[in-house]
């Protein structure tokens, strides 16, 4: 009996962690294949882990969160929201290297930088200045432009920098 205490007791510690880092902005440490493996039976754990990733940009690991979130409603909503930014990034990177058409794509909007970027491109709502996709959403500006292997998306407000994002 005590062996089995012991095992809830680590497992409830090894959650505590996923969860605090995840409420202390740790995005980057919760969002690895270690803890993908780790809680794959657990929806709501596997949801954090996905946002975490979403949150540090490491979108390479929704495919294998989404894979697993199929059996209650939520994580199956949680499913279509990676995969929704998942597929924003690939269309989005054929587009800029491939000049591949994006204009027939729908996806349910997001919050997600993908997502605005992908809604402007897919509409024509942008302007092309050079080797730049120049984007005005309200008081922030995108340019979106490749670099080596690289799509880029630098965030400006007020003319400042505030963000660079780079997917691959």
């Amino acid at each position: 009996m005590n062996k089995w205490v012991g095992v809830f007791v680590l497992s409830g510690y090894l959650y505590a962690g996923v969860v605090d880092d995840f409420m202390n902005k740790n995005y980057a440490k919760v969002c690895n294949f270690k803890n993908i493996t780790s809680y794959a039976k657990d929806e709501k754990i596997l949801s954090i882990i996905g946002v975490s990733c979403v949150k540090s940009d490491k979108l390479y690991l929704l495919p294998f969160i989404a894979n697993k979130l199929k059996k209650t409603s939520y994580g199956r909503k949680n499913a279509i929201y990676f995969m929704t930014i998942f597929m924003q990034k690939k269309l989005l990177y054929s587009y800029l290297f491939d000049n591949f058409d994006i204009s027939d794509f729908s996806f349910p909007k997001t919050d997600y930088v993908l997502s605005i970027v992908f809604e402007a491109i897919k509409n024509k709502e942008y302007k092309k200045v050079d080797d730049f996709i120049v984007i005005n959403d309200k008081n922030v500006a995108y340019y979106v432009y490749k670099k080596e292997d690289k799509m880029i998306i630098d965030k400006f407000k007020g003319g400042n920098l505030i963000k660079r994002y780079w997917f691959r």
